[in-house]
């Protein structure tokens, strides 16, 4: 990733790779385009949400004594 995309490519890349519940290489993928462009907000928010789906989507339900996922206690 050597130029900058503009926010219509780097988005279509971006939700191609989450849609493909691709989420490392999406992660991987945003973090560079918000090393190139440290102001591009729309970058850090995918990569938010794309952090956060994937924290749910690994989460391991045994090793937690919230074993009913109540959010309360969290």
């Amino acid at each position: 990733m050597k130029e900058q995309p503009n926010d219509e490519q780097f988005l279509q890349v971006a939700t191609k790779l989450i849609s493909e519940q691709k989420y490392g290489e999406a992660i991987n993928y945003l973090q560079g385009i918000i090393d190139l462009d440290e102001k591009n907000e729309k970058a850090k928010v995918y990569l938010q949400q794309v952090k956060k789906i994937n924290e749910y989507q690994t989460r391991d339900i045994y090793g937690t004594t919230n074993l009913n996922m109540d959010p309360w206690l969290e």
